[in-house]
């Protein structure tokens, strides 16, 4: 279906893709015509992979970059990469991305969740009264563009000597007073997945300053022993379990053009969220996402907050009608904690219910239905999130703010 069958007012909420040019097609067809799309070696073996982990990790100041098939792999590796496992506590917010807490328990740990704040992403004095002696990572996911208070979450980690894994799946290109997402945690992961702000469709690369987390994590996202000057070596602290998830030449190539494009991606969302929501400023009984840095905002959600939980629903409800993509927050799938059912119900890959029944476990066991976080629960049923294309024109601003406030009138009975 194209994006004008499907929003005959808007393009689709894929920022990455309506930048999509000859350039992408070029670097597609080069490893194509060069016959070799593995990452480590080919007919004609283009190193695409290798030099977008050197590009990612000089553009993001980082020492070690691993491309790798997606980022829930990124998240997989990073928990092995870490030693993460039974007995051990993972503390990550209640609002997230199911691959996030999917991570957690496919390691074996037990997640722990935590508040959001107004900003919602984690809140860092509730960060500060989950922490158990069995706590072993902080894990705070920048949800919807923007980072999470990532100075009070790391005071509180160091304070535990916990270490801190950063889920920056949804914010790439942002950043807090200067400080770009994803390069002050231990490790932190990113998504290139088709909704996200640069994209090959699918792929994730997972960046450490730490040699012994990026070898561990190079052995865990291939063969199980990690790669030097392109062959695999045998070294006796990072000969593990490898999950074969690495990227292809062909999803590098891609990614390696969109990296480039990236400015101005976010640039444009950023702008357009940023003039729709100055004008909608004067709408009784809303108030807006805490955003501690608009300037960093990487800007692909907007996110409003309601008086009450009816009257949230009924706007996500009106703005259906008029072809504004809405989402009310409460509802929002796999994104909130109580809406995962394998979370819920402790539900396991295996007859033994490993990781719940793990011994090591049992004693760690916790609830993660409704009202297991209840500041959570009461801001996100009040709450909606309207994505906002890579590539509104001025009209088409314009067209959502009327649409917003109509919505808005109908929804309070004006």
């Amino acid at each position: 279906m194209s994006d004008e069958a499907a929003s005959p007012r808007f393009p689709r909420e894929f920022p990455g893709v309506h930048y999509y040019g000859k350039e992408e097609e070029e670097a597609a067809l080069a490893v194509i015509r060069a016959r070799s799309p593995f990452r480590y070696y080919g007919a004609n073996f283009l190193a695409e992979a290798d030099a977008l982990e050197k590009e990612f990790a000089g553009w993001l100041g980082r020492r070690h970059a691993q491309a790798v098939s997606s980022c829930t792999n990124a998240l997989v590796t990073a928990m092995a990469a870490l030693e993460v496992g039974p007995g051990q506590e993972v503390l990550v917010p209640g609002f997230f991305w199911v691959s996030t807490v999917g991570a957690i328990v496919r390691a074996g740990a037990i997640p722990v969740l935590v508040e959001v704040d107004d900003s919602f992403t984690m809140d860092p004095e509730d960060l500060r009264r989950k922490i158990t002696p069995h706590s072993r990572l902080v894990l705070p996911v920048h949800m919807c563009g923007i980072p999470a208070n990532m100075p009070a979450i790391l005071e509180v980690a160091r304070e535990h000597r916990l270490a801190v894994l950063e889920d920056c799946a949804q914010a790439l290109g942002a950043k807090l007073h200067g400080q770009a997402s994803g390069t002050t945690g231990d490790v932190a992961v990113f998504s290139f997945q088709m909704n996200k702000n640069i994209t090959a469709g699918e792929g994730g690369m997972l960046v450490t300053d730490d040699q012994r987390l990026f070898l561990r994590a190079n052995a865990a996202h291939d063969i199980g022993v990690p790669w030097e000057k392109g062959m695999p070596f045998d070294a006796a602290d990072y000969v593990l379990w490898g999950a074969g998830a690495r990227m292809s030449e062909l999803s590098a190539a891609v990614v390696r053009v969109q990296l480039g494009k990236l400015n101005a991606i976010t640039s444009h969302m950023r702008d357009s969220k940023w003039r729709i929501r100055g004008s909608l400023q004067d709408l009784p009984g809303v108030t807006w996402r805490r955003v501690d840095d608009p300037a960093g905002d990487s800007g692909p959600f907007l996110i409003a907050s309601f008086g009450s939980a009816d009257q949230a629903a009924r706007f996500a409800e009106e703005c259906g009608r008029r072809s504004l993509s809405c989402g009310y927050l409460a509802h929002y799938g796999l994104h909130v904690y109580y809406n995962v059912r394998a979370l819920v119900e402790h539900r396991s890959n295996s007859p033994d219910g490993f990781p719940w029944t793990h011994p090591a476990n049992v004693p760690l066991l916790r609830n993660y239905g409704p009202g297991a976080l209840p500041r959570t629960d009461e801001l996100l049923s009040r709450s909606v999130g309207l994505p906002i294309p890579s590539c509104l024109t001025p009209e088409q601003e314009t067209d959502f703010i009327a649409l917003f406030r109509q919505a808005y009138a109908e929804s309070v009975g004006l």
